[in-house]
């Protein structure tokens, strides 16, 4: 009998990668607001509602859920509860309703975001110990984390995996969505940009990969960071697309993508035999454009 994953966030840029890795092997459940396949199944976090059916013979569970922080709307005390109930309410909720089915889980992976990171250390490359940012997007990722550890405190999970994901680059995604657009509305502007600005970015493929190796790795177990091994600006990335659309291949190998400032380091995950499908730039580039 194949073991059951229930991700939470179904409708999310990371679950859609993660649940394409995993279905060949496992029975991949969701939880969502709005369930319209067989299986997905309601509940409301917010309100401390799920349906218990979810949960049945469950093994793993992935917990991608979150009010988005940022909607262009203002970070109100009322919105910020909102974001702190999808995501560390979410999990409480979860946890109360295992605990009550006297369920025993071999992981629970959750996510966590680089917003925990204050940039500040010494070290250019900063690796998960780095320190705390003062922000409210750092407080929110403290008690992320905390309220997964507590599945293990608990004693209802074997592992509790932690992953701070970072800038995600899909071609189905908001963020390199928004770049296409910014490419095709001011060309010369990606063309001529200039400048430094450090992009923390993952391909989703990748990002999927280490939400599914949470899973398929039995020793898997801590907090991980989740950006590409290659560091680069966000200029740079949109010099290359640039080119990229022009079929300027020559001048796109010859865009300079490094960058020497203070970045995260995925050193820690990749000791662990994780390997990432695209370590650089240039190649994530060239999948995402095609």
């Amino acid at each position: 009998m194949r073991e059951i994953v229930l991700i939470t966030g179904a409708n999310g840029l990371v679950a859609g990668h993660t649940a394409k890795i995993l279905k060949n092997n496992y029975d991949v459940r969701f939880l969502t607001r709005n369930p319209k396949q067989k299986n997905e199944y309601k509940w409301d976090p917010v309100n401390w509602e799920i349906d218990d059916k979810a949960l049945d013979g469950v093994s793993y569970i992935i917990h991608l859920s979150g009010a988005k922080i940022y909607d262009g709307t203002p970070l109100t005390d009322e919105r910020k509860k909102l974001i702190w109930d999808t995501r560390v309410g979410a999990s409480e909720l979860l946890l109360e309703r295992i605990k009550s089915k006297n369920i025993r889980l071999k992981a629970f992976i959750s996510a966590s975001a680089l917003g925990h990171y204050a940039f500040t250390d010494n070290t250019i490359a900063i690796d998960e110990n780095g320190n705390i940012a003062t922000t409210y997007e750092a407080e929110l990722t403290v008690g992320w984390e905390k309220a997964a550890d507590q599945f293990k405190i608990d004693g209802v999970v074997d592992r509790v995996v932690k992953l701070r994901i970072c800038l995600v680059l899909g071609k189905e995604g908001s963020l390199f969505l928004g770049f296409k657009d910014k490419l095709k509305n001011d060309p010369d502007k990606f063309k001529n940009i200039e400048g430094g600005t450090y992009f923390p970015w993952v391909h989703a493929d990748d990002m999927g990969g280490m939400f599914a190796y949470g899973v398929t790795n039995n020793t898997l177990d801590g907090v991980f960071n989740t950006t590409a091994p290659d560091t680069t600006s966000q200029e740079a990335i949109f010099k290359m697309m640039y080119y990229l659309d022009k079929q300027d291949i020559t001048a796109f190998e010859k865009v300079d993508t490094s960058f020497t400032g203070k970045h995260l380091t995925s050193a820690k995950i990749e000791k662990t035999g994780f390997k990432f499908k695209y370590p650089d730039i240039k190649s994530a580039l060239e999948n995402l454009m095609k």
